[in-house]
Protein backbone atom coordinates (compact mmCIF):
# COMPACT_ATOMS: atom_id res chain seq x y z
CA UNK A 1 0.00 0.00 0.00
CA UNK A 2 1.41 3.34 -0.92
CA UNK A 3 1.76 6.24 1.50
CA UNK A 4 -1.10 8.27 -0.05
CA UNK A 5 -3.65 5.41 0.24
CA UNK A 6 -2.53 4.74 3.79
CA UNK A 7 -3.10 8.42 4.70
CA UNK A 8 -6.59 8.35 3.20
CA UNK A 9 -7.54 5.16 5.10
CA UNK A 10 -6.24 6.58 8.40
CA UNK A 11 -8.22 9.82 7.82
CA UNK A 12 -11.44 7.92 7.03
CA UNK A 13 -10.99 5.65 10.05
CA UNK A 14 -10.39 8.63 12.33
CA UNK A 15 -13.47 10.39 10.93
CA UNK A 16 -15.65 7.32 11.49
CA UNK A 17 -14.32 6.92 15.04
CA UNK A 18 -14.97 10.62 15.80
CA UNK A 19 -18.57 10.59 14.49
CA UNK A 20 -20.21 9.35 17.72
CA UNK A 21 -18.23 11.89 19.74
CA UNK A 22 -19.37 14.73 17.44
CA UNK A 23 -22.99 13.60 17.82
CA UNK A 24 -22.66 13.59 21.61
CA UNK A 25 -21.15 17.07 21.63
CA UNK A 26 -23.92 18.35 19.35
CA UNK A 27 -26.61 16.81 21.56
CA UNK A 28 -25.21 18.52 24.64
CA UNK A 29 -25.11 21.97 23.02
CA UNK A 30 -28.48 21.76 21.23
CA UNK A 31 -31.27 23.82 22.81
CA UNK A 32 -33.56 21.79 24.99
CA UNK A 33 -37.11 21.30 23.78
CA UNK A 34 -39.85 23.03 25.74
CA UNK A 35 -41.62 20.68 28.13
CA UNK A 36 -44.97 19.45 26.90
CA UNK A 37 -48.02 20.98 28.54
CA UNK A 38 -49.95 18.74 30.84
CA UNK A 39 -53.62 18.36 30.04
CA UNK A 40 -54.98 20.37 33.02
CA UNK A 41 -52.63 23.31 32.28
CA UNK A 42 -53.62 23.31 28.61
CA UNK A 43 -57.31 23.35 29.61
CA UNK A 44 -56.69 26.20 32.04
CA UNK A 45 -55.02 28.28 29.35
CA UNK A 46 -57.97 27.74 27.02
CA UNK A 47 -60.46 28.70 29.74
CA UNK A 48 -58.56 31.87 30.65
CA UNK A 49 -58.62 33.19 27.10
CA UNK A 50 -62.41 32.89 27.04
CA UNK A 51 -62.84 34.95 30.22
CA UNK A 52 -63.03 38.72 30.44
CA UNK A 53 -59.70 40.53 30.77
CA UNK A 54 -58.41 41.19 34.27
CA UNK A 55 -59.38 44.46 35.93
CA UNK A 56 -56.40 46.72 36.63
CA UNK A 57 -57.15 49.41 39.16
CA UNK A 58 -55.30 51.84 41.38
CA UNK A 59 -56.04 50.25 44.77
CA UNK A 60 -54.71 46.73 45.21
CA UNK A 61 -56.32 44.93 48.10
CA UNK A 62 -54.11 43.12 50.60
CA UNK A 63 -54.00 39.38 49.96
CA UNK A 64 -55.86 37.32 52.49
CA UNK A 65 -53.76 34.98 54.55
CA UNK A 66 -54.71 31.33 54.61
CA UNK A 67 -56.66 30.47 57.71
CA UNK A 68 -57.43 34.13 58.50
CA UNK A 69 -61.03 35.04 57.81
CA UNK A 70 -62.59 38.50 57.95
CA UNK A 71 -66.23 39.02 58.72
CA UNK A 72 -68.33 40.85 56.14
CA UNK A 73 -68.43 43.88 58.43
CA UNK A 74 -64.61 43.93 58.75
CA UNK A 75 -64.21 43.55 55.01
CA UNK A 76 -66.69 46.38 54.32
CA UNK A 77 -64.96 48.65 56.84
CA UNK A 78 -61.59 47.96 55.17
CA UNK A 79 -63.02 48.74 51.72
CA UNK A 80 -64.55 52.03 52.88
CA UNK A 81 -61.28 53.00 54.54
CA UNK A 82 -59.25 52.29 51.37
CA UNK A 83 -61.63 53.92 48.85
CA UNK A 84 -60.54 57.38 47.69
CA UNK A 85 -63.76 58.36 45.94
CA UNK A 86 -67.27 58.44 47.34
CA UNK A 87 -70.26 56.40 46.31
CA UNK A 88 -71.77 59.52 44.69
CA UNK A 89 -68.60 60.15 42.67
CA UNK A 90 -68.63 56.53 41.46
CA UNK A 91 -72.30 56.85 40.52
CA UNK A 92 -71.60 60.03 38.54
CA UNK A 93 -68.70 58.37 36.69
CA UNK A 94 -70.84 55.35 35.81
CA UNK A 95 -73.72 57.52 34.58
CA UNK A 96 -71.30 59.51 32.42
CA UNK A 97 -70.33 56.24 30.73
CA UNK A 98 -73.80 54.65 30.55
CA UNK A 99 -76.87 56.88 30.78
CA UNK A 100 -79.87 55.54 32.66
CA UNK A 101 -81.00 54.81 36.19
CA UNK A 102 -78.66 53.23 38.71
CA UNK A 103 -80.32 50.13 40.14
CA UNK A 104 -77.46 48.99 42.36
CA UNK A 105 -74.04 50.14 43.50
CA UNK A 106 -71.62 48.43 45.81
CA UNK A 107 -68.02 48.76 46.87
CA UNK A 108 -66.24 45.47 46.35
CA UNK A 109 -63.31 43.52 45.01
CA UNK A 110 -62.66 42.54 41.41
CA UNK A 111 -59.45 40.67 40.50
CA UNK A 112 -57.80 41.84 43.74
CA UNK A 113 -58.62 45.51 43.07
CA UNK A 114 -61.03 47.77 44.98
CA UNK A 115 -63.89 48.87 42.71
CA UNK A 116 -67.43 50.16 42.69
CA UNK A 117 -69.77 47.83 40.80
CA UNK A 118 -72.58 49.95 39.39
CA UNK A 119 -75.62 48.43 37.72
CA UNK A 120 -77.53 50.60 35.29
CA UNK A 121 -80.41 48.68 33.76
CA UNK A 122 -78.92 45.56 32.15
CA UNK A 123 -75.42 47.10 32.11
CA UNK A 124 -72.66 46.80 34.69
CA UNK A 125 -70.01 49.50 35.00
CA UNK A 126 -66.86 48.87 37.04
CA UNK A 127 -65.40 52.07 38.50
CA UNK A 128 -61.93 52.34 40.04
CA UNK A 129 -62.45 53.17 43.73
CA UNK A 130 -59.16 55.07 43.75
CA UNK A 131 -59.51 57.50 40.85
CA UNK A 132 -63.07 57.18 39.50
CA UNK A 133 -62.05 55.87 36.08
CA UNK A 134 -64.26 53.40 34.22
CA UNK A 135 -62.39 50.08 34.23
CA UNK A 136 -65.01 47.98 32.49
CA UNK A 137 -68.54 48.20 31.18
CA UNK A 138 -70.86 45.77 29.50
CA UNK A 139 -73.88 43.55 29.85
CA UNK A 140 -74.42 42.35 33.39
CA UNK A 141 -73.67 38.65 33.99
CA UNK A 142 -76.62 36.30 34.41
CA UNK A 143 -75.28 35.53 37.90
CA UNK A 144 -75.70 39.18 38.95
CA UNK A 145 -79.45 39.04 39.41
CA UNK A 146 -79.45 39.22 43.23
CA UNK A 147 -80.74 42.81 43.15
CA UNK A 148 -83.02 42.58 40.09
CA UNK A 149 -86.47 41.32 40.91
CA UNK A 150 -87.16 42.33 44.47
CA UNK A 151 -89.25 39.14 44.73
CA UNK A 152 -88.40 37.10 47.77
CA UNK A 153 -90.13 33.80 47.08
Amino acid sequence: MNKHTKTILVTITAAIAALPLAGLALAQTAPKAAPALTQPLAQTQIRNTAQAPMIRGSILLPAQQKGVEMTDAQESALYVKLARITLDQAKAAALAAVPGTVTSIELGEEDGVLVYEVEIGSQEVIIDAGNGKVLSQGARDADDHDHDSGNDD
